[in-house]
């Protein structure tokens, strides 16, 4: 606690008296004219220091207590010796008033200090009046000097505790302000100067709720100032204060009444807190709760990303952001505000953001950008920047804020990637299921191509794709399906070489094949049919019972595309059904094949030749008026049951499939051609006439005459063949009516000596 001042030791130096310039008390000259000395014993006994002074002022006697005072002798304090006795830093004054008083012959007073001989210190308070004769002159002057030693130690006791306490209330964290009954501010400390803008001394006296609070709250404010009771403890309330640039903040009050006897209020105590920050914090942490569901719900779609933004912006005031997402090795933007434009992609190298993506730490540019990162399981997924203005700099608290807000973000987000995932996966399985489904059901070989690369991208959208499939016949890989754009014209159709391309490498490597193209070079080599210089390529290959049939490439172009592991993994699955379904396909056309076609010859069976020239005649038939006619041959191999018993029926097989093989090439694909029976043959030509019928079978003729064959064993075969041909008769348009007038004609031929064409 500050202690008083003791004698002997010199007070503070802002004491009630300031030290003046010294004065020399030798120049106080003593009077020329003898000093007579007052011999009242009676003043002696009397308790205070007494002295009496002559109209000019010059001592001429001081009592035995005014000697113990000042620590001078009667002589010694005669004429100006008295001066002698005040202390040096208080002499100057103290004979300056004195003599300004002697001068005006008036009162003197005034508080001063002696000091003695020993050192010590005595405060006292010294008081003269004015002596006047009967004829009302001044005579001289009549004083008493009390000692105030102990009032001046209390008083300086109090100026230093009010010297403590005002350097506790600067010091102070808190607002701390001090009303009189009225509202007019009495104290208010340096955490509301530096808060408010105002200056105690701008403020001192005026009526608080006139210029700090907002006038739509004054009512609220008195209401709760007129609830205050005495003996009450301290109360809680909120309201804003105007800082001096017109800005409001929310402060926290606790506030304490002193009463008079009265019970009215004397004295407002308050202090306060300002939560502004923490409330907009707590506000904002609200919205972000909120939308931070909508993201662990649905991932980071653009709409939740902006949501989380707006909330950020709305509720802080934050005039600039950006939400970077990682997705797979990219750092994209995921949502914007307050920016005209900002890159849509990030270079994790460069920048502040990018600094936070390296160090996943935040990190600050002045008070003008915040950065912190989104991390969730020591991973970084994505950076929050916040730019600000130099009219609203960023904080330490919204450091805080916003490592918490990413905190909160972080979490979310992995939520959101992880039920996106999953709904994801879901929806490709359930997609894959369904393509497994209709792959099955895919029967006719020639629609199946394109039909797959349908169904593939309704499960995993990209941009274009390709089926190479392999020809049964030559073993060659064709292209045999392209959708999307960007191909070659004459894409499809053409050969894929094994372990050159897309598909030709993946048919080799028999393996998914991923490739990325990155726009940097000019398009490889022809063997690519899709022209496209940036993009993503995976190729699968269509492998069934350890066959390959082929291979399916789907591709998204761009320069930052690609496809996420899941895809891959889809992909795998739909090549493993592609390839099935493709397998089921040719298994079944091999099958359908069986069941209308010859097995030795390749050519259609009386069963598919029956029915389907039925269909030929009951089409002309609904047609007659308009129908073209219909033509058919019969072909039969001469001497054939000869041929087998002499050469084998090897041989004779042979010879029925050079002649079969004739057929196929002279022949339209419009046209039925089939194996009759044994070694007959049968053409049915639908749009030509007998005389067009008889040049194709004389051609046929002639050929197979010329043709020198060799049997299994090597040795040389040679064979003709019969034919009869008839045309469609009108009044008898009917299979039997046809098949009999060729077979007619054919029987003809024979009779005539074989290896001939007849018209019937």
């Amino acid at each position: 606690m500050p202690r008083a001042p003791r004698a002997g030791n010199a007070l503070p130096r802002d004491s009630i008296l300031r030290t003046p310039s010294l004065i020399n008390p030798t120049t106080l000259v003593a009077p020329t004219a003898p000093v007579t000395r007052t011999r009242n014993a009676t003043l002696d006994l009397v308790p205070s220091a007494i002295f009496e002074t002559d109209a000019q002022g010059q001592c001429r006697y001081v009592n035995r207590r005014w000697q113990d005072y000042a620590g001078l002798s009667f002589r010694e304090a005669l004429g100006t010796g008295w001066a002698a006795a005040i202390h040096p830093a208080d002499r100057a004054t103290v004979v300056a008033a004195w003599q300004a008083a002697v001068a005006a012959g008036r009162e003197f007073a005034l508080e001063f200090r002696f000091l003695r001989s020993d050192g010590t210190i005595l405060w006292v308070a010294g008081r003269a009046s004015s002596i006047t004769g009967r004829d009302g002159l001044l005579t001289g002057f009549m004083g008493i000097v009390t000692d105030v030693g102990a009032v001046v130690r209390e008083r300086y006791e109090q100026a230093e505790q009010r010297q403590f306490v005002d350097a506790i209330l600067d010091i102070a964290g808190t607002l701390v302000c001090v009303f009189d009954g009225e509202g007019r501010i009495l104290r208010f400390n340096r955490a509301c100067e530096l808060l408010t803008g105002y200056t105690f001394d701008e403020v001192r006296g005026r009526l608080f709720y006139e210029f700090l609070v907002p006038e739509a709250e004054i009512a609220a404010v008195r209401e709760d100032l007129a609830r205050l009771r005495p003996g009450q403890l301290p109360t809680q309330n909120e309201n804003n204060w105007i800082m001096r640039d017109g800005r409001l903040r929310l402060i926290s009050w606790s506030d304490a009444c002193f009463f008079d006897d009265d019970g009215r209020a004397t004295h407002l105590i308050s202090t306060g807190v300002d939560v502004t920050d923490e409330r907009r914090a707590i506000e904002a942490m609200r919205g972000i709760e909120a939308v931070g569901t909508l993201l662990a719900t649905t991932g980071p779609t653009a709409e939740s990303m902006a949501a989380i933004l707006a909330t950020l912006s709305n509720r802080m005031g934050y005039p600039c952001l950006s939400l970077f997402i990682r997705r797979e090795r990219r750092f994209e933007l995921g949502a914007q505000v307050g920016y005209d434009e900002r890159e849509s992609e990030l270079d994790p190298s460069s920048g502040l953001v990018g600094e936070v993506f390296r160090t996943a730490s935040s990190a600050s540019s002045g008070d003008r950008q915040i950065a912190v990162p989104l991390t969730a399981d020591g991973e970084t997924v994505g950076v929050l920047s916040i730019e600000s203005t130099s009219e609203t700099p960023l904080t330490a608290a919204d450091v805080r804020l916003i490592e918490t807000v990413a905190e909160r973000l972080a979490v979310a987000l992995v939520l959101g990637r992880s039920q996106q995932a999953l709904k994801e996966r879901a929806r490709l399985f359930k997609a894959l299921n369904g393509f497994a489904q209709a792959a099955g059901a895919m029967v006719d070989e020639t629609l199946i191509a394109f039909a797959l690369l349908e169904g593939i991208a309704a499960v995993v959208p990209h941009d274009a794709s390709w089926l190479t499939a392999k020809d049964r016949e030559t073993g060659r890989f064709i292209v045999r399906a392209v959708r999307g754009e960007g191909f070659d014209p004459a894409a499809d159709g053409r050969e894929v070489v094994p372990g050159r391309g897309p598909a030709g490498r993946a048919i080799q490597a028999r393996a998914v094949l991923t490739e990325r193209r990155p726009g940097r070079h000019p398009i490889p080599p022809k063997w690519t049919i899709w022209n496209v210089d940036a993009g993503a390529l995976v190729s699968i290959p269509l492998i069934h019972d350890q066959t390959v049939f082929g291979a399916i490439v789907v591709g998204r172009k761009g320069s930052n595309v690609e496809f996420s592991e899941l895809e891959h993994e889809v992909l795998t699955l739909l090549g493993a059904q592609a390839a099935l379904a493709a397998s089921n396909a040719q298994l079944l056309a091999e099958v359908r094949a069986l069941a209308i076609r010859d097995p030795l010859t390749g050519l259609y069976n009386r069963r598919h030749f029956d029915g389907t020239i039925d269909h030929i005649i009951a089409r002309w038939r609904r047609d007659r008026t308009a129908a073209k006619p219909i033509s058919a041959i019969m072909f039969d191999l001469d001497h054939f049951g000869l041929l087998n018993n002499t050469h084998g029926h090897q041989a004779g097989d042979a010879v029925l499939r050079e002649f079969a093989g004739i057929l196929q090439t002279r022949f339209r694909s419009a046209d039925l051609v089939a194996r009759y029976g044994g070694e007959e043959f049968v053409v049915v030509l639908d749009g030509a006439t007998v005389a067009e019928a008889a040049s194709v079978a004389e051609t046929i003729r002639r050929d197979l005459g010329s043709r020198l064959m060799r049997g299994p064993d090597g040795q040389e075969l040679r064979a003709t063949v019969s034919a009869g041909c008839a045309e469609i008769d009108p009044a008898n348009a009917t299979r039997g009516a046809l098949i009999e007038a060729a077979d007619v004609a054919l029987f003809a031929a024979k009779r005539a000596g074989r290896n001939r064409v007849i018209v019937g």
